[in-house]
């Protein structure tokens, strides 16, 4: 008799587990819509962290090209000084021919090289590979007392900004 009580317990589960292991089966899948929001959430990271991050890369650069420039406005100060003292003891009023006819020391560096456009009475700083790109120009014309800028691949950084020169 004792085992006559015992089997149909055996063979019948209890309510509460058929429905913890009901819950568990549709716990394991995994619905459209659970599947469309989990896409969503990693389309969101691609979309706003990761540009956030290359965005702090960027502007780290363009500071440490700012740094690299800053300096020179003050070598362009002491050359158009020495510029405008030439033209003011030349016999014709005329500025040199050559920038090195100046004799000025410790003008060029290793981001940068000066030269002197007679022509057109510009004098260039172009950059150097060491800056990080070669051909950049700033230019300052001794007529019009003006900065301006000759950059032959803007799109291509590093990049000096038109808001960067005096």
């Amino acid at each position: 008799m004792a085992d006559l009580q015992k089997k149909p317990e055996a063979t019948e589960a209890k309510p509460e587990v058929k429905a913890m292991e009901s819950g568990l089966q549709s716990r394991k899948k995994i619905g459209l819509v659970e599947m469309m929001l989990i896409l969503m959430l990693v389309g969101l990271v691609f979309i706003f962290i990761f540009p956030l991050q290359q965005l702090k890369v960027d502007k780290a650069q363009e500071q440490l090209v700012q740094q690299k420039v800053s300096p020179i406005f003050a070598t362009f100060d002491r050359v158009v000084e020495a510029m405008e003292q030439y033209r003011a003891n030349d016999p014709f009023g005329e500025y040199p021919f050559t920038i090195e006819e100046l004799n000025l020391t410790n003008m060029n560096t290793d981001d940068f090289k000066f030269e002197y456009d007679s022509e057109n009475k510009n004098v260039i700083a172009k950059t150097t590979e060491a800056f990080g790109k070669a051909g950049i120009g700033i230019v300052y014309n001794l007529e019009a007392k003006s900065y301006t800028l000759d950059d032959p691949a803007p799109d291509k950084k590093p990049i000096i900004k038109e808001d960067w020169l005096p």
